[in-house]
């Protein structure tokens, strides 16, 4: 199947689930009309609830399988970073990397990487992975996105990682702040790509004490873990230099 014909019955689909989602909201109404107001609330509640979890809770998998740790036997937390490239924060942050011997999956903007492509590029030549964080990184809207404008983000971020990697294509996909819609893991899948979530944040993309955010990503460290931090932030550097230590040392008591 062409990209075209794929990126057609993805919309498809994505529209039909839409329509199925819109279906409690008319029964809602004829609940109301036949006078069976409290069953009419009840539904409406339940319906609401379920896809605000589904849509901000980012381990939740309603909408679809999310990989929310590494296989069982794991012996080390898995590193990924977000946000990326940038032009000051990625160089530091990939010889605070090899001083300390990791390696990491960098979640990478397409409009980044379109800007920065040499910094993609020195990503992998360093022995890490890319992945595919959307094109545009609409976090504040990304939940609100429909089939079509949801295929487009993550195709088209897709379609420049892979241009400028031809042997490296993404193999995983990252929602903006964890938030995905009923839409976002089926085009993830459609293209070829597993949502890879995280088990220990420490908010970094948006706290700015590091001993706090070091601490709660401390906390939730497990073997097969994933670990999220950031690229783009005032304490980004910092922050990878502590959280790289930390897996070092833990990598050494193993």
């Amino acid at each position: 199947m062409t990209l075209e014909l794929t990126r057609a019955e993805c919309v498809r689909r994505g529209y039909r689930r839409l329509v199925l989602l819109l279906l409690p909201a008319v029964v809602c109404v004829l609940l109301a009309i036949a006078g069976a107001w409290l069953w009419a609330v009840l539904l409406f509640c339940t319906v609401l609830t379920s896809i605000t979890v589904g849509t901000l809770v980012p381990r939740c998998a309603l909408f679809g399988p999310l990989v929310k740790r590494q296989p069982p036997g794991s012996r080390q937390p898995l590193l990924t970073i977000d946000d990326g490239p940038h032009p000051e924060h990625t160089p530091a942050i990939l010889d605070i990397l090899d001083r300390h011997g990791l390696k990491a999956i960098f979640f990478l903007i397409g409009d980044r990487a379109e800007q920065h492509p040499e910094l993609v590029r020195e990503i992998v030549r360093r022995g890490h992975e890319v992945a595919n964080h959307t094109q545009t990184h609409p976090a504040t809207t990304f939940w609100t996105l429909r089939p079509h404008a949801m295929w487009n983000e993550i195709a088209l971020c897709q379609e420049t990682l892979t241009r400028l990697l031809p042997e490296h294509a993404p193999r995983y996909f990252r929602p903006p702040a964890g938030h995905h819609n009923p839409f976002c893991v089926p085009t993830a899948r459609a293209l070829g790509l597993t949502t890879l979530m995280w088990t220990a944040r420490g908010f970094d993309g948006t706290l700015r004490h590091t001993d706090y955010i070091i601490g709660r990503i401390q906390r939730k460290l497990t073997d097969d873990g994933i670990v999220l931090i950031h690229e783009g932030t005032p304490v980004c550097v910092e922050v990878t230099e502590k959280v790289a230590a930390m897996l070092a040392a833990r990598a050494a008591q193993a």
